[in-house]
């Protein structure tokens, strides 16, 4: 094995990696000072259910990728 070379990507030199899902700016997710106990709450369930979804997106990226391999 030739450890000097270069390793190429499992799908060979061609391969490009599943787009990356960007997340919110991470000062956006930190309520300030004087917000209230009910919109902290507000924002946070808004927050989980972006993660929730981005998860879930990255899921089904995986899941197509796994097949996508499967079948070669």
């Amino acid at each position: 094995m030739d450890f000097s070379s270069p390793v190429s990507p499992p799908n060979g030199p061609n391969f490009t990696a599943q787009s990356h899902i960007p997340l919110p700016p991470r000062m956006s997710l930190i309520p300030g000072p004087a917000t209230s106990p009910q919109d902290r709450l507000s924002s946070l369930t808004a927050t989980v259910t972006e993660l929730t979804k981005t998860v879930q997106q990255g899921m089904v990226q995986q899941k197509q990728f796994l097949c996508s391999n499967d079948g070669q």
